[in-house]
């Protein structure tokens, strides 16, 4: 039975400050939200100019949640970030799910980092 990816959230690595992070990939991680598939996180990171690779790690992760690595490259950086990522069942015959869409934006909210 084939799965569909969910993004539940994404993290740092212990001893990552947020602020060492290269401007796309702050940018990227700005524009994720709770609920993307996978395709749309690759897309998503590709539009930033992130090359990406999305990879199991072996430490399991809470309940119903799997841990990836997120790989991003940029230039001469390179970032991994841990990816939750929740398996959804996929039923043989029934409709594509629907994309999930970003939530809207308060303006006066400001950036994670």
């Amino acid at each position: 039975m084939a799965h569909r990816l969910e993004l539940v959230a994404l993290a740092l690595p212990a001893g990552l400050a947020p602020e060492s992070l290269p401007s796309p990939v702050a940018q990227f991680v700005t524009a994720c939200w709770p609920g993307m598939s996978r395709a749309q996180l690759l897309a998503r990171a590709r539009s930033h100019g992130l090359r990406v690779s999305l990879r199991v790690r072996r430490e399991p992760g809470p309940e119903d949640v799997r841990l990836y690595a997120l790989v991003l490259v940029t230039g001469q950086s390179r970032v991994e970030l841990l990816a939750h990522v929740r398996w959804l069942a996929h039923r043989r015959g029934a409709r594509r799910a629907r994309a999930s869409r970003p939530p809207l934006r308060d303006s006066r909210q400001r950036g994670l980092f």
